[in-house]
């Protein structure tokens, strides 16, 4: 098959979430497909500033087009306008404008598609929420596939996020917790759909274990942001140690999107490689995560696989569905319960351990690359063939 694959910004130091899971797609559909990634010259998705050169480049086995984003986010008129709609009903022209303003706007792109993509059997989208998927998907329809990442988050309420899920040939869901979420917000699912999921690179020999043979700390692993629960995150971190004194020490690894306080039991270690990462998760008594926005949370996966417990916040249904499904960890409701459990996971160690195994025996079965890239290439064999 001939393929291609559309999602704001490309590469490896992306690092997770959606944009990862376009990089793994575009790379393991490229063993046996002709793959072409259109992309944006943009690293930071906070200004969708032009960072790498436009044109053609290749990434392993695929093919990959940048096209500039003429008029860069304007952050600051960005947050004033979203502030002013969200939680309202606003007309479909202020939502659209609201679109434009978040960005990638970028006519090379669409101008491709517009040239091109009836050349591609079928043409993957990621994710449902910026303009390179609701501007490029209507105009390849009856050959697109949605890899949504959708969650309930306020612009998945907007009216106009009803004409790319109408329009989407199909639909690779994550979770079963996503595929409902969007047959509760947009109706019964008439796509064609499969729960896809994400692929899980494997983890050398002896990574799972800390050198010293012992576990000091709670780990945090992607954006530090607000919008992903870190604020609350420190506020109930905070209040376990004045509880005390032998609640563990907090880290967190990834990229600094917030202030954040001085304070001994707080370990900021930023931005970190896939090495580094793999030592922390060694390391850590649990992974916690904060976010209530998720659509699948690959860093559970990635705990799991090396045997750690996690621990997440109980106003995410999706991430309590991946921990009840695998057995591997603990959810709280407020600052109160995150004590307890950090309390429980710290006393406990072999109970930990077992999550643990539990959580790797999970992700180890229903994620491995190849189950993954069967349900995704059965997906798009569907979509090239029906009628």
């Amino acid at each position: 098959m001939k393929l291609a694959v559309v999602v704001p910004r490309y590469g490896p130091e992306i690092g997770g979430g959606a944009e990862g899971l376009a990089r793994w797609a575009a790379l393991w559909l490229a063993r046996r497909h002709d793959v072409t990634v259109l992309t944006t010259s943009a690293l930071d998705y906070r200004t969708w500033a032009d960072h790498y050169p436009p044109g053609e480049t290749r990434d392993g086995g695929v093919r990959v087009l940048r096209f500039p984003v003429p008029i860069p986010r304007d952050g600051e008129r960005f947050d004033r306008f979203y502030s002013g709609i969200v939680g309202r009903r606003p007309g479909v022209l202020v939502e659209q404008e609201w679109m434009r303003l978040q960005g990638p706007v970028v006519p090379g792109l669409i101008e491709n598609l517009e040239a091109d993509g009836g050349r591609y059997d079928a043409v993957l989208f990621v994710p449902y929420l910026y303009a390179t998927t609701y501007f490029g998907l209507p105009v390849v329809a009856d050959r697109s596939v949605l890899i949504p990442a959708l969650h309930d988050e306020p612009p998945a309420m907007f009216r106009l996020m009803e004409r790319t899920f109408s329009l989407a040939r199909g639909i690779a869901f994550s979770t079963a917790e996503e595929r409902q979420f969007c047959a509760q917000r947009f109706g019964a699912v008439r796509a064609l759909n499969r729960l896809v999921g994400t692929a899980l690179a494997p983890v050398p020999p002896g990574a799972t274990e800390p050198a010293d043979g012992r576990r000091r700390y709670v780990l945090y692993l992607g954006r530090v942001d607000q919008s992903k629960g870190c604020d609350t995150l420190l506020a109930h971190h905070a209040a376990a140690v004045r509880h005390s004194r032998r609640t563990p020490r907090l880290v967190l690894a990834g990229r600094i999107a917030m202030d954040l306080p001085r304070a001994p039991w707080l370990d900021v270690r930023g931005y970190v490689d896939e090495e580094e990462k793999a030592r922390l998760l060694a390391g850590a008594i649990a992974l916690v995560m904060p976010s209530s926005y998720e659509s699948l949370s690959i860093v559970l996966l990635e705990a799991w696989q090396h045997g750690r417990p996690v621990l997440v916040t109980e106003a995410s249904d999706v991430l309590v569905g991946q921990v009840r499904r695998a057995g591997g960890g603990l959810w709280y409701a407020d600052a109160d319960e995150y004590r307890r459990a950090l309390d429980w996971l710290a006393a406990h160690p072999y109970s930990a351990r077992a999550l643990g195994t539990q959580g790797r025996r999970y992700a180890r079965g229903r994620f491995r690359p190849e189950a993954v890239g069967a349900r995704l290439e059965g997906l798009l064999g569907e979509v090239v063939t029906a009628p």
